[in-house]
């Protein structure tokens, strides 16, 4: 007959049976490499695309920034006349360059009333006793003459302030009849409006963000590839390689209008039949002693 097991013997054994059941399943540990994260992987990683992301913005900005707003040729505003005229008002010595004209130049972000204050000062309705403003010396000869000129956008911001320029410096009814007493003298100012253009290269476009670029650059890229697929059905020639280039320089520019208003005391008979003529009273300060 078998003999019976004492309890303590019975949970002596069961304990021994988790016990080995729990160390033949424990993780064992592994020389290969720490188990542990490698503390400022994730912070490496962000930096690198912030640097990629900076790049990016900077390539970004770099295409987005515009060109130049002002032409060169606007300070010598007489180099965009037709050169028909410029011979014929050379000859009748009215058009001397430097010598008896005055280049104001506007622009779309030019302030009001800075440019009111300019226009009334150089037609003698104004003098700014705080911070007078500098005469030009071409604008004390007889023969004077002030272009005022805008590019593009400008045009708009010219006409405005030219506006409000005219009706400032015109005398009221009483102070025509007071010119006497007041001691200011009435001047009449001839006014030539020119409409030419320019030649600018054209201003990069903004995207909106990554996306946007993404979507444009494989535009651009799907658009490179059917042209390219054109052009290798028509070998070019070497004689068409000048012809080509001058093509693309010609794509990358565009012509800004330029819009020129002569202003002076003396008519030009040769402005008048080529642009029409107008004309305004200017109420002049009085002359120093």
């Amino acid at each position: 007959m078998e003999k019976a097991k004492r309890m303590s013997d019975i949970f002596a054994s069961s304990a021994e049976k988790e016990t080995s059941g729990m160390t033949a399943t424990a993780t064992p540990y592994s020389s290969e490499g720490p188990t542990l994260p490698i503390i400022g992987a994730d912070t490496e990683r962000s930096a690198n695309d912030t640097d990629k992301a900076r790049i990016t913005n900077d390539q970004e900005t770099n295409r987005a920034q515009p060109v130049p707003t002002i032409h060169s040729s606007l300070y010598e505003p007489w180099t965009l006349l037709p050169n028909e005229l410029v011979n014929l008002l050379t000859l009748q010595a009215r058009l001397r360059g430097t010598q008896n004209i005055v280049p104001v130049v506007f622009t779309k972000n030019q302030n009001v009333k800075s440019g009111i204050n300019r226009l009334k000062t150089y037609l003698g309705a104004y003098k700014d006793e705080i911070q007078p403003m500098d005469i030009p010396e071409a604008l004390t000869r007889p023969d004077a003459i002030i272009a005022v000129s805008a590019q593009g956008d400008g045009t708009a911001k010219l006409v405005s302030i030219l506006d409000v320029a005219r009706r400032v410096v015109a005398p009221s009814i009483k102070e025509k009849k007071m010119v006497e007493e007041i001691g200011t003298k009435i001047n009449t100012w001839w006014l030539y409006t020119s409409l030419t253009s320019v030649e600018v290269e054209k201003k990069a476009r903004v995207t909106s963000g990554a996306n946007d670029g993404e979507k444009l650059d494989a535009k651009v890229r799907a658009k490179q590839i059917n042209e390219d697929s054109e052009d290798e059905a028509f070998e070019p020639m070497d004689v068409d390689m000048p012809v080509r280039q001058k093509e693309q320089r010609q794509k990358k520019k565009i012509k800004a209008p330029v819009l020129t208003v002569w202003l002076t005391k003396n008519q030009i008979p040769a402005f008048k039949d080529a642009f029409g003529e107008q004309s305004f009273e200017v109420k002049s300060l009085p002359q120093d002693d």
